[in-house]
């Protein structure tokens, strides 16, 4: 998925090196949702405020979460061979 950004929502780098405490009140004070820096005329960072970089990063733990689970429910049904983990270890020639 490719993040889509307004013009002004995009500043040079230098420009956002020059004015960075302008550019992090404008998000603090909600002025702007997000920032993109451009540099050679590509998108190399974006800015954004704290409040949303949390939300993302919780749903990226969720997501994590749900594979996990989805992993475990898999493993529960699989009524493969099983292996003891201490015959495992030893068939891998690994010593603990």
């Amino acid at each position: 998925m490719r993040a889509n950004f307004t013009r002004d929502e995009m500043i040079s780098a230098t420009a956002a090196a020059k004015n960075f405490g302008r550019v992090v009140t404008d998000l603090a004070e909600h002025k702007r949702d997000k920032t993109a820096v451009v540099r050679n005329n590509e998108i190399t960072a974006v800015i954004l405020p704290v409040e949303e970089y949390e939300y993302m990063a919780d749903i990226v733990e969720f997501v994590e979460h749900l594979e996990i689970y989805d992993l475990v429910t898999k493993r529960k049904k699989d009524t493969g061979k099983r292996i003891p983990l201490d015959s495992l270890l030893q068939e891998e020639n690994i010593a603990l």
